[in-house]
């Protein structure tokens, strides 16, 4: 048991108890800027596993950066995994610190932390729903993947976080690498920023991550 940040599929987007009141209020605030509805992949007439999903998604000409800002991605995954989920399960004690010692101008602190749903669609600061994000929930708060995937690159370098760590490699992939001897093993031969809190590092990798994944697959993240 725990909390866990997780990929949200289509279909609990659209029909789900939850997330498809979320996802229709959702969709009025963005028609209601101009920005078009946001249809994750699998939904719609004609969808399909290929298609670019929401408004104003940009992966790039060239596709995503590497996670850390120091390789090429392709613009999409080639196979798996199809789905986001890693625990929280560390004080974020570390991590709020970080982001409170960053420039004010990248925001680090709302982009990473002040969300209750990341969606693949290119705004700034937050969009704040009538309806919850989880059951018994107050309003939701929506923010752009975009914004969290460069305040999580400019975290990243902060720290130096090393290659070795998983770039959305499977279910619990980053859980399990902070949590075994992959992390001292990386250690030996990464010293670095980055060693001097695992659990700010480990949130950063996190959230970046997470939303990596919502740009590349065109889905909602959220908490459950």
């Amino acid at each position: 048991m725990g909390i866990y940040v997780v990929s949200v599929d289509a279909a609990e987007w659209t029909d789900g108890e939850v997330r498809g009141p979320l996802g229709a209020a959702l969709d009025e605030e963005l028609a209601r800027r101009g920005l078009g509805a946001f249809t994750p992949p699998g939904t719609g007439a004609g969808a399909g596993g290929g298609r670019e999903a929401g408004p104003r998604a940009r992966p790039g000409p060239g596709g995503l950066p590497g996670r850390f800002g120091r390789r090429n991605r392709p613009e999409r995954p080639q196979g798996p995994p199809d789905r986001f989920e890693e625990k929280v399960n560390r004080p974020y004690d570390g991590l709020e610190a970080l982001c409170r010692a960053q420039p004010a101008a990248w925001r680090c602190e709302d982009a990473l932390l002040d969300w209750d749903v990341l969606v693949p669609v290119d705004f700034h600061g937050v969009i704040e729903l009538p309806v919850p994000a989880e059951p018994g929930g107050d309003g939701a708060r929506v923010r752009s993947a975009h914004r969290t995937a460069e305040a999580g690159h400019r975290l990243a370098g902060v720290l130096g976080l090393p290659d070795g760590v998983p770039r959305d490699g499977g279910n619990l992939a980053l859980t399990n690498w902070f949590a075994g001897l992959d992390v001292r093993r990386a250690a030996a031969y990464g010293a670095g920023p980055w060693l001097d809190d695992l659990d700010a590092a480990y949130f950063t990798a996190l959230y970046l991550g997470a939303a990596e994944h919502a740009l590349r697959r065109g889905c909602a993240i959220a908490y459950c």
